[in-house]
């Protein structure tokens, strides 16, 4: 796993959408409350004069989303963003970038990265139109979906399009101040987590403050950890495309989850001995601190099939049999005794623990597809 930790919010919002923040000082307040990594993330929904249109139309021939649909950037705005990040990006200190959240309010918010151009809505109730672009005008972007299952249509069902697989490096288990383990389970539907494993996406996980406030850097709010072979956007996109990556709401939050040796974010070996080591910042130190190691066991929540009490600042080794019956598995660093009031589960039900931290999935056998944790995008 590479060395260096950069603490990261990569997904934010200002007056050029539907923000209230000044995207002139964003970055300096972001750099100001401890990130190393930044990055403002302004809709792109429909073009404004499309919205406008249709808003003032005494007929409406389109669906309402039209009329709900956020405030969106339009060309000037990207350029303008592209121009404060450059003038607020200072390598080996401070990354900061620009992106785009491409925005269809009943299907999902899609977070677009390193992107050249922009793409808006163009195929409203279907991701299919954002896909087709990613795949043929921007081959350099990256991307990850948003505060999942938030949205009835979940990005279709979180619609695989192989073409992408390499490229979808985000899965936003932490969004504000909440935890998505669980979203929609009570009306029926699958964890947002399983829902995008499932349909074969194999992303890291992350968490994100999604600001649209003028307070940048909340402490409390989601943000991620990237574990980056050097401090800058080339740095920050090989963590993300390695899946070198960890979500968390905990600031000053230190993370590394390895399973036979092979890091987070990974195809591994199932039988490999699971090392955490962890550094928890107060009012966690000397709590209780659990490793919850989740799996895929068909049901609507991930099942946790091994709890390994963790040094809340050392290293933790534990064996965990049976991995190998699963695709996949993932560690969720809880606190026992505090429960998580976002999660909408039983009091009794483990997910509702207090999650400080989620690490970046592995991939075992057959079911580990080469795109997991490759370095190219």
């Amino acid at each position: 796993m590479t060395s260096i930790l950069l603490a990261a919010d990569l997904h934010n919002h200002t007056w050029l959408s539907d923000g209230e923040g000044d995207p002139g000082t964003a970055f300096a307040q972001l750099r100001a409350a401890g990130l190393d990594v930044a990055a403002l993330t302004d809709h792109a929904s429909l073009p404004r004069h499309v919205r406008d249109e249709w808003r003032s139309a005494d007929v409406d021939p389109l669906p309402m989303w039209m009329r709900t649909a956020p405030a969106s950037l339009d060309v000037t705005e990207w350029a303008l963003l592209d121009d404060i990040a450059e003038r607020a990006d200072d390598p080996g200190t401070f990354t900061a970038m620009r992106g785009f959240e491409w925005t269809e309010p009943r299907i999902g918010h899609v977070n677009v990265w390193f992107s050249t151009g922009m793409r808006h809505v163009t195929t409203p109730g279907n991701v299919s139109g954002l896909h087709d672009w990613l795949a043929s005008d921007d081959p350099s972007a990256l991307f990850g979906y948003n505060h999942p299952g938030r949205e009835r249509g979940r990005f279709n069902d979180f619609r695989l399009d192989p073409r992408l697989v390499r490229r979808m490096v985000s899965l936003e288990m932490f969004n504000r101040y909440d935890d998505y383990v669980a979203v929609g389970v009570r009306a029926g539907s699958a964890s947002p987590l399983l829902h995008c494993l499932r349909a074969g996406w194999r992303p890291g996980l992350i968490g994100v403050s999604d600001e649209h406030g003028s307070d940048y850097g909340v402490v409390g709010k989601g943000r991620a950890g990237l574990w980056a072979s050097e401090h800058s956007r080339a740095g920050v996109r090989d963590a993300l495309a390695r899946r070198h990556v960890f979500a968390t709401r905990e600031p000053g939050l230190r993370l590394r989850a390895e399973l036979g040796g092979t890091p987070m974010g990974s195809s591994a070996d199932p039988a490999g001995t699971l090392r955490v080591e962890l550094e928890v910042p107060p009012p966690w130190q000397g709590s209780d601190v659990l490793a919850q190691v989740l799996v895929d066991d068909g049901g609507l929540l991930p099942a946790v099939i091994a709890e390994c009490p963790l040094d809340p600042d050392g290293v933790t080794e534990c064996d965990v049999p049976g991995l190998d019956d699963y695709p996949w598995a993932t560690v969720r660093v809880t606190a026992p005794g505090v429960r998580d009031q976002s999660v909408d589960l039983p009091a009794d039900e483990p997910l509702t623990q207090r999650a400080l931290a989620y690490a970046s999935p592995w991939w075992f056998g057959s079911r580990a597809p080469a795109s997991a944790g490759s370095s190219s995008a």
